[in-house]
């Protein structure tokens, strides 16, 4: 594990390539629609049912993290957010996830999800922040 001096993350890698700007939680939300930001604080309430999390802003993003980022909100629309979910096996037999893509140079498959509703937080999406979030946790 090794902790940037500047942001204070945590990652995998030694020497880990990331952003630790000066963006914050409230840049990526400020001007959110009332539904999208009511979507994003459903999806932290099921994920800290899981375990704690934190978050942290990328100049584009959002990262959930457990010891390590282990779910990113990629975009947050009018009527929905976006979530990625990287796992090393490609999750091909599910109803929720829109697109799975290999990530160049890594052995993970992103896992895109859009949350549209709260009724999208079903059984089946849990069970993948479920897993997501045990990959956060640390080695």
């Amino acid at each position: 594990m090794w902790t940037c001096s500047l942001c204070d993350r945590t990652f995998r890698q030694q020497n880990q390539h990331h952003y630790c700007g000066d963006r914050t939680i409230g840049h990526f939300l400020n001007g959110r629609s009332e539904k999208a930001l009511a979507l994003f604080d459903q999806l932290i309430e099921k994920i800290s049912d899981i375990g704690p999390v934190k978050l942290h802003a990328t100049k584009s993003m959002l990262v959930i993290s457990a010891d390590v980022g282990f779910a990113y909100v990629i975009q947050m629309g009018k009527e929905f957010i976006d979530v990625v979910l990287p796992f090393e096996t490609p999750y091909e037999d599910n109803l929720c996830f829109r697109k799975i893509g290999k990530v160049p140079g890594s052995n993970d498959f992103n896992h895109h999800l859009r949350i549209m509703s709260a009724d999208d937080f079903n059984a089946e999406v849990c069970s993948y922040l479920a897993k997501a979030y045990a990959n956060g946790k640390a080695v």
